[in-house]
């Protein structure tokens, strides 16, 4: 039994759903921004937040991390009194919890991870005046092959500008599936942005 008076017509399910939609997109339009939190503090180590002896502190950069290839930039500031100049690769270790080094391959270059040429480049001397900066790129791929075996996820970043050097700490995961290896590009200038 229809009880819709004559002459009189329901609109359809596609017309109604075309019409909550462009209602929908006119309240986005005039609804307030959503408020933005502060930036989170960094995450480096207190004993690496004040300017060490070296006159050298490490500090995550930006990470990058697209259908699980990780890149992270690792930044080394002077934030002593005098030049610093740096050269080769960092030394780096992956820690877990309870910073207990893990069983990573750290690798110079990245090339061993990935397909990364244009940052992948030989190694030479960069000099730092008080209050610049130089760069390097850790890469890793977040790929189980083996599910026999258990995934490793390190939870710090040891970083020490040479092997032999004073190691700082940088709390960051990083998800290396069951890869087990890390590589690591030479310090540079960073690319201006």
């Amino acid at each position: 039994m229809n009880t819709t008076p004559a002459g009189t017509r329901r609109p359809s399910l596609p017309a109604t759903g075309l019409l909550l939609t462009a209602l929908g997109l006119l309240t986005a339009c005039t609804t307030a921004p959503p408020h933005r939190p502060s930036p989170a503090p960094s995450r480096t180590s207190p004993s690496a937040s004040a300017c060490p002896e070296s006159g050298l502190t490490v500090r995550e950069g930006q990470i990058d991390a697209v259908m699980g290839l990780r890149v992270l930039t690792v930044e080394l500031h002077n934030c002593g009194t005098r030049p610093r100049t740096v050269n080769g690769y960092p030394d780096v270790r992956v820690l877990d919890d309870d910073r207990e080094p893990l069983d990573v391959e750290t690798v110079h270059g990245l090339s061993s991870v990935a397909t990364l040429d244009e940052v992948d480049t030989a190694p030479e001397p960069v000099g730092l005046e008080p209050g610049e900066k130089a760069v390097a790129r850790l890469a890793w791929k977040n790929r189980v092959t083996d599910s026999t075996v258990p995934a490793t996820d390190g939870s710090y970043l040891d970083i020490a500008p040479a092997e032999g050097e004073d190691r700082q700490t940088v709390e960051i995961l990083v998800d290396l599936g069951t890869t087990g290896r890390l590589g690591t590009s030479a310090w540079g200038r960073p690319s201006e942005e």
